[in-house]
């Protein structure tokens, strides 16, 4: 097992102190060594408590935190010889050393001896007991769901120093924190693990998604001690970060000599990185660490890790409402035990679907912090899973982040000895026990009172592209699966009824919108107090109960009296888009057959040209003159007919059909 090389003081979220001086010396060695301890100065502490066991003093709280000292190091195998000395003692351990000590086990492949340690860890806090989700057997199972997803390597930026905690900034850059210290005056040292302060940088990702060109960032945001973990707005504009309490130039501390980890804010100004100022209270304070900042995908929330009302060693993640402006609300929420624990919570980020990820050493996993992601339920619960073997190893594995366009994306860890950022491709999404997508659905009617069954539902993105066709049922009922915070536009398509579309705004994830719709029956006509249903090929002439359409004698201009059937035919045609006609233009056996056939063609014409005048589209009318050749009776040339007979052939025919029939 590879040691935690990273500044801890970021990738744990505890307080930061370069230097231990000014220890009296009078002060017994012990008391030495719990001043290193109580400020997290676990280099020193270690030497001096292994002294103190050297000569004898083998006292429980000394294996406790020398424990501990070896635990924050990465020296799981030390620090399980140091828990398993106290195990069974009259005071056992401390509810969080049951966390560290499953931990260090499983950081060594020791899994059924962790699930057995977090059994007795539910036996004295009468919780309940899921110990066996700590155990090889379930353990293999749940990482197995997740495994085989990605395909994934260090980037070429990588240096002999720690360098994680990748953030996007746009398409075509990331931000990252480094500490190969390239500016600094002197060598900056860290007393819990004695590497390099951290410093910002941006690099410009390649086309495979590896990384290139690294930078310091230019302006006011890198200081001589830590900064890190940024969070950087769409518009690019704005940047969170985290900080050592750095106030008018100098490294500020409490009384006891500690100093805290704060958020600060910072404003773009031509490319520079100005305007650098911490976030108010509570989401910092003097007498606790704030760290790790990241925006929700629509920016409206602030989710961060701090260490506020927690014993020694853990971190937990909180989320804020965020304003316009980067101000952030005083409404700040722990989330809920099924991301929390007594262990380490930490590196919090929200992809655009809404899923968070997060990295912990309280929750079943491989080893050190595994990467988890989670997501809520309708009842607000969240859902957590273990990211799988490839992200996760028996090292420390943490700062994941994605792009949830590309499927690319950056995770940190430590698994080949030095904190390293490595670049991934997903090739399959993360599997939860719950639908995560939010969700369309709807039930279309005829306004008759029917359900219209086979209606196209079409989803379009906001590039007009079609992305997914879903039918109606025989109940009318649709439903369809969406990607949540983006907007879409639906299109409600069948033959014979009045086309709809409806705008989508952004969804939640697990979100349900109801878009539910009566419809025009457009094959349906009311004509005096009974509804009619035409079919393909109806005549409306017959269905409608039009009087004749007369012509001036041997001419083809409308008579005044017969454009007031052509307006009810009008009428039909604009209530009924998916209607199209065809007119048919007759006359009697009298005359000459050219006669009859160009005379019948100009009426079709003009017929069709004064549908078309009256706001029906040209694509959906056509004429056609067939003369003497389609009469109704025996009145062919020579038989003689009365008038009436005759009238029975001079006829207009308005026939229907329907657009996709």
């Amino acid at each position: 097992m590879n040691l935690k090389n990273i500044n801890k003081a970021f990738l744990l979220l505890i307080v930061c102190i370069f230097s231990i001086t000014g220890v009296n010396a009078q002060n017994k060695k012990l008391d030495k060594a719990n001043q290193a301890y109580d400020k997290f100065a676990f280099i020193e502490a270690i030497k001096l408590y292994e002294q103190q066991l050297e000569k004898g003093n083998n006292a429980g709280d000394i294996y406790a935190k020398l424990g501990d000292c070896y635990y924050f190091n990465g020296r799981y195998d030390e620090a399980i010889k140091c828990y398993a000395k106290i195990m069974s003692t009259k005071n056992g351990l401390s509810l969080e050393n049951y966390f560290r000590y499953a931990q260090a086990l499983s950081s060594i492949d020791k899994h059924d001896e962790a699930q057995a340690v977090m059994k007795e860890y539910f036996a004295r806090t009468n919780k309940k007991d899921i110990s066996e989700n700590w155990g090889k057997t379930k353990l293999a199972a749940d990482i197995a769901k997740q495994s085989n997803r990605y395909d994934f390597k260090p980037v070429d930026i990588n240096s002999p120093e720690s360098d994680f905690g990748t953030a996007f900034n746009g398409k075509d850059m990331v931000i990252y924190a480094s500490g190969k210290d390239t500016s600094s005056i002197f060598k900056s040292k860290h007393s819990w693990n004695e590497k390099s302060f951290l410093k910002l940088y941006s690099a410009d990702v390649t086309v495979d998604g590896g990384l290139q060109n690294p930078v310091l960032l230019k302006g006011d945001i890198n200081t001589r001690y830590h900064q890190s973990t940024p969070a950087i707005t769409k518009d690019g504009k704005t940047m969170y970060f985290t900080r050592n309490n750095y106030v008018d130039g100098k490294l500020a501390a409490d009384k006891k000599g500690t100093t805290y980890l704060k958020i600060y804010v910072a404003d773009n100004v031509k490319g520079e990185w100005k305007n650098i100022r911490p976030l108010g209270y509570p989401i910092n304070s003097d007498g606790f660490s704030s760290a790790h900042p990241a925006l929700s995908a629509d920016e409206s929330e602030l989710y961060f890790v701090s260490d506020r009302n927690n014993n020694f060693g853990n971190s937990d993640i909180y989320v804020a409402s965020l304003k316009k402006g980067g101000f952030v609300g005083n409404d700040v929420k722990k989330l809920g035990d099924e991301i929390n624990t007594l262990g380490r919570e930490t590196y919090p980020f929200v992809d655009d679907k809404g899923i968070l990820y997060f990295s912990s050493d309280g929750h079943p996993g491989l080893g050190g912090l595994d990467v988890f992601a989670a997501i809520k339920d309708t009842d607000g619960i969240y859902h957590v899973v273990n990211m799988g073997d490839e992200v996760n190893s028996s090292a420390d594995d943490f700062a994941y982040i994605i792009n949830d366009e590309t499927k690319k994306g950056y995770f940190s860890s430590n698994r080949a000895g030095n904190d390293d950022i490595y670049s991934f491709t997903e090739n399959r999404k993360v599997v939860f026990d719950i639908n995560i997508q939010p969700i369309v659905y709807g039930t279309l009617k005829y306004t008759s009172g029917p359900p219209i069954e086979d209606v196209s539902v079409e989803i379009y993105d906001t590039d007009n592209t079609l992305i997914k066709t879903v039918k109606s049922d025989k109940e009318g009922y649709y439903t369809a699966d969406l990607e949540p915070y983006k907007l879409y536009k639906i299109l409600y398509k069948k033959p014979s009824i009045v086309e709809k579309s409806q705008e989508v705004p952004q969804l939640k994830p697990l979100e349900k919108r109801e878009y539910s719709f009566n419809f025009t029956n457009e094959m349906e006509v009311q004509v005096g107090d009974k509804t009619v249903t035409l079919e393909p090929g109806d005549d409306l002439t017959r269905v409608l109960k039009l009087s004749p359409i007369f012509f001036d004698y041997g001419g083809y201009n409308i008579r005044k009296t017969s454009m007031i059937e052509l307006d009810k035919v009008v009428e039909v045609l604009k209530a009924r888009p998916s209607l199209t006609l065809t007119v048919n233009s007759h006359t009697d056996s009298r005359g000459r057959d050219d006669f009859n056939m160009k005379l019948s063609e100009n009426r079709a014409k003009a017929t069709v040209d004064y549908i078309i005048a009256h706001g029906i589209d040209a694509s959906r009318v056509q004429g056609h003159g067939y003369g003497e050749t389609q009469l109704l009776n025996r009145c062919a040339n020579g038989v003689k007919c009365s008038e009436a007979e005759h009238q029975e052939n001079r006829r207009s025919e308005f026939i229907i059909n329907v657009v996709g029939k």
